[in-house]
């Protein structure tokens, strides 16, 4: 087979970077807003660890679970050198990462199974709508997926001393980008026990050991935050949350991709039905699925952190087309319809953030006060620092306007100021901004 699959693996990768960045001077979506705000563009580097607060009026602790260390450290050096707060250079990062899990992933599932199931696989994991919504913004999830794609392509390589030191400073990476990479270490480590060999497992402890204290280390801060000091809302059980896992793993919301996708798939695990390795990392996500679903319930708990799963999809589907070569058009046909459902709305603001801060410039140079109500300045920070914070009713009088940018704040406030501000501009995006002012209609 030669370079195929590398070249493959190079064309389809960088195909997807590149794909990713069309659109990417779109606004910030929320989340990515509030981690610009909190904890790239700020005055240390150190925030890049949730180490200090930068707003007096957001308590760390409420904010701290959406800092993605390694991609705020990442960002924030850029910031630091450049002050560029330009949304395609933020959005670099990440775009580039998730091509590389593409490429990576084609690569090796292409020496494995063939180039075209390989290809198809790629195909797959570029078009599936949980992998392109969380990579084309400022989050860790491409990073993190990344991370562990290349750690186990190591693993299931030749070990020496310098591979393994590879193996746990990428593992570590991926777990500081997203805590929930962890979960590919403990599939790792199911993966050598099925195996039966104790020395196995003696030489690469020191390697799972060392990962495990790079990304520890990298979210300490944050969960001694949450766990500790409550930073976490009350406990919510999701009944269907076992469920849209699985679905989103494969496809959803998209219905045509997502039938074709999950019977790929469950043709890839009837294929690979006799290898210990696929039951062992089976259990290892049912468990820990199980214990955050049934257990412990914690009020965040969404498909997206367990995107370093789809590649994992990828490689069943690559198994099953293998054995059925038709299974190959069936996965392309389904990335075809994912990309085309995925063209509206691709390069729309997410929020009207860029909108929101012309208008609080455009409020405060007529010489009246822009307010914003509690919780929105967490994200519209990312662009403006130039107005007020209300959080209570009584400061509404004090505003010349109020400006709205999402759903988050305090609805019963949010009422009363349209009360005192009758006068609506809505400014647009996925999720319109509104500008409440005075009518200056006689």
């Amino acid at each position: 087979m030669g370079n195929r699959p590398a070249v493959a693996g190079l064309l389809l990768g960088a195909a997807t970077a590149a794909i990713y960045l069309i659109g990417s001077n779109r606004s910030f979506g929320y989340d990515a807003a509030a981690t610009f705000s909190n904890f790239v563009a700020t005055p240390s580097i150190w925030d890049a660890f949730a180490i200090s607060t930068v707003m007096p009026t957001i308590p760390l602790k409420s904010v701290a679970s959406n800092d993605h260390v390694l991609l705020s450290l990442i960002s924030h050096l850029i910031y630091s050198t450049t002050g560029s707060r330009s949304e395609i250079v933020y959005r670099l990062v990440p775009a580039l990462a998730a091509g590389g899990v593409v490429g990576v992933t084609v690569t090796a599932l292409a020496q494995r199974f063939g180039l075209l199931a390989g290809a198809a696989a790629g195909l797959f994991i570029a078009t599936d709508p949980l992998f392109v919504e969380n990579s084309r913004d400022v989050r860790g999830y491409s990073l993190a997926a990344l991370g562990c794609v290349m750690a186990t392509v190591l693993l299931a390589g030749r070990w020496t001393r310098w591979r393994l030191i590879a193996y746990a400073l990428l593992m570590g990476l991926a777990i500081a980008a997203q805590l929930f990479a962890g979960v590919v270490l403990l599939m790792h480590v199911a993966w050598i026990v099925t195996r039966g060999s104790w020395p196995q497992l003696g030489r690469l402890a020191p390697a799972w050991v060392a990962a495990a204290v790079i990304g520890v280390a990298a979210n300490a801060n944050i969960q001694v935050m949450e766990l500790l000091e409550h930073g976490y809302p009350p406990s919510v059980f999701y009944p269907t949350f076992a469920r849209d896992l699985l679905l989103f793993l494969l496809g959803a919301p998209v219905l045509i991709p997502l039938g074709l996708w999950l019977a790929t798939a469950g043709l890839g695990v009837w294929t690979l039905r006799g290898q210990p390795w696929l039951w062992a990392g089976i259990a290892v996500v049912v468990v820990v699925v199980g214990a955050l679903w049934v257990g412990l319930r914690p009020a965040f708990l969404y498909p997206r952190f367990f995107v370093f799963l789809v590649p994992a999809c990828g490689l069943l589907m690559a198994a099953a087309i293998a054995r059925w070569r038709v299974l190959g058009g069936v996965v392309v046909a389904g990335a075809v319809v994912a990309a085309v459902s995925q063209v509206p709305g691709y390069v729309q603001d997410p929020l009207a953030l860029p909108q929101a801060a012309a208008a609080i410039k455009r409020i405060n140079a007529e010489g009246k006060q822009a307010c914003v109500i509690h919780i929105d300045e967490q994200v519209l920070a990312a662009y403006t620092k130039d107005f007020s914070v209300v959080s209570t009713p009584e400061e509404l009088a004090s505003c010349g306007a109020v400006v709205i940018v999402s759903w988050n704040v305090d609805l019963k406030l949010r009422e009363l100021a349209a009360q005192e501000f009758p006068s609506a501009t809505a400014l647009p995006a996925y999720y319109p901004a509104v500008v409440l002012e005075v009518s200056s209609e006689p």
